[in-house]
């Protein structure tokens, strides 16, 4: 072989093992542990989710995923730090639609846009929210209590866990569509809005249900109506909102997994079938259902397609109510 053909072979495979993802396809990645960050503090639904979810994924990965909670500015200031992290596969986000959607919504100068420094792998869950009241309140069916409301207008108050977030957003389209006026009360987490409400100090409580139940089995709550496309399997009996005459209303939280802008398709493949399989376990399912949290599992190009939607779907909200941030 002359020296020429040696130099052509010898460039040709330089390039084939520096091109990205040629580590990947030896079976390299990963070959360390991966953060992923959660934004929100250490207890809730996106935390227990994140847990449970990282454990599976270390199983299949092959090397360990740890968990870091990175609260602050309703989850924005974990979702930045993932969006200016190397675009490597070795810092996830286990994002929300507050830092994905409402947050940048209500303020477009966050150090990171969503939809163009974040890369989706994969939608894991949803979370079952409801409308709940407290349990003096003269309405217990949908149809009492928009007529109560609007017999009320700006008298009756809705908790949520903080102003801006998807709760928020959610109790701002049951007003538009019901025409209703009631006073949106931001609690510091679903924890103090749900002991606000079964003390009296606030009429309804829009969040999780998981959350509030054991306060609807001490008595001293009730729920009225489900937020989501079905009814949940944790109060079977209460209807949805679109049930209750509002036909087309939804709204639901969802946590996914996002990575830095970037990330090479590999590596976003890999995190994917990690993910897919986790949700898929079924110690991993009853955790979720014992959570009202739904699993998913969806494909990246889901995952920005519902981006997408659920973006433009809440900015109309925002536009026609003019939520801000406090």
């Amino acid at each position: 072989m002359n020296r020429t053909k040696q130099h052509l072979i010898a460039l040709l495979l330089a390039t084939v093992c520096s091109a990205p993802g040629a580590a990947l396809a030896q079976g390299t990645y990963p070959t360390k542990p991966i953060h992923m960050v959660v934004p929100f503090a250490p207890g809730g639904a996106t935390d227990i989710v994140g847990r449970v979810m990282a454990t599976e994924m270390t199983k299949t990965l092959g090397q360990t995923v740890l968990v870091e909670n990175r609260p602050g500015n309703a989850g924005a200031t974990g979702a930045d730090i993932v969006a200016k992290s190397a675009p490597d596969g070795y810092t996830l986000c286990l994002c929300t639609v507050g830092p994905l959607i409402t947050v940048p919504l209500l303020n477009p100068s966050l150090g990171y846009d969503p939809l163009r420094d974040l890369l989706p792998v994969s939608v894991v869950n949803t979370v079952e929210l409801a409308i709940f009241a407290r349990e003096t309140l003269p309405a217990t069916t949908p149809s009492q209590l928009v007529a109560y409301a609007k017999a009320n207008p700006g008298k009756i108050s809705y908790a949520t866990p903080g102003t801006g977030g998807p709760n928020h957003f959610a109790g701002e389209l049951l007003q538009i569509m019901a025409g209703l006026k009631l006073l949106h009360v931001p609690f510091k987490g679903d924890g103090q809005a749900i002991i606000a409400l079964a003390g009296g100090q606030v009429d309804l409580y829009l969040g999780g249900i998981a959350s509030a139940l054991p306060q609807v089995k001490a008595g001293k709550v009730k729920p009225i109506m489900v937020t989501g496309a079905s009814r949940s399997k944790l109060l079977p009996d209460i209807p949805t909102v679109s049930e209750s005459g509002y036909a087309g209303y939804e709204a639901s939280v969802f946590s996914g997994i996002a990575v830095a802008a970037g990330t090479t398709p590999a590596i976003v493949e890999r995190l994917y079938n990690a993910i897919a399989a986790a949700v898929k376990v079924k110690s991993v399912q009853e955790t979720f259902d014992a959570q009202g949290i739904i699993p998913v599992g969806g494909r990246p190009e889901a995952f920005t397609a519902l981006l997408k939607t659920e973006m433009e779907k809440w900015a109309r909200v925002q536009k026609q109510t003019g939520i801000k941030l406090d």
